[in-house]
């Protein structure tokens, strides 16, 4: 097996969700998919805070050194899921409801091997802009 290799990246990602999820829910999300995945694409949770819908995106390093987790979310990724989040709005028949874009950076390898969780609420709009 390689150590780097893509089955890491995959259990990397894995403990990031785990650690986002618990963190969010925590803060009162209500999650409603997990892993939601559709020919265009995937999105790694789906919560409700309050009446608004949010679309989170989880990014998880082992470390800082690639720069924060967030600055992997590229604007082409920030255009998939809103592709994807729109076709679950229309599955869901939620096309009226509110909505928001949340990225969750997960480090791991932090003081006393808990991970540091950033929220970035808000982190873009729809029309794909990067607030980072």
């Amino acid at each position: 097996a390689d150590p780097g290799g893509e089955g890491a990246e995959q259990a990397l990602g894995a403990e990031g969700e785990r650690a986002a999820k618990a963190f969010l829910q925590a803060k009162g999300y209500r999650i409603l998919r997990e892993n939601y995945s559709t020919p265009l694409g995937e999105i790694d949770l789906i919560a409700r805070e309050g009446e608004v819908v949010v679309f989170i995106e989880v990014k998880a390093r082992t470390s800082g050194e690639f720069g924060p987790p967030q600055s992997s979310v590229t604007l082409t990724k920030q255009r998939q899921i809103v592709k994807v989040a729109g076709l679950f709005l229309e599955r869901e028949e939620l096309a009226e409801s509110a909505c928001r874009f949340d990225v969750v950076a997960v480090t791991f390898g932090g003081k006393r091997g808990r991970p540091e969780i950033l929220l970035i609420r808000d982190a873009f709009c729809a029309g794909g802009s990067a607030v980072f």
